[in-house]
């Protein structure tokens, strides 16, 4: 939930709703929601455009993707 939390802190610190970015990046509601709410991972292309409109760099938004467990249960290195 802590990647939930920094990706919408992000979002809140420069728009009012996740409706007004998923519009600036030409996206639905629903795609950005999917992605806010932790059902899914964004794709790098996502990701690059996520950064692009936040002010942040593409490295500081994989980050926040990252910030979990991998696949075989190591901890993340962040």
């Amino acid at each position: 939930m802590a990647k939930i939390a920094a990706l919408r802190g992000l979002i809140y610190s420069q728009y009012e709703t996740e409706t007004q970015l998923a519009q600036e990046l030409g996206w639905t509601k629903q795609r950005l929601n999917v992605i806010t709410n932790g059902t899914r991972e964004p794709t790098l292309a996502e990701t690059a455009a996520l950064a692009g409109k936040l002010g942040t760099s593409v490295e500081e938004m994989v980050n926040i993707f990252l910030r979990q467990k991998s696949p075989n249960g190591q901890p993340a290195t962040a």
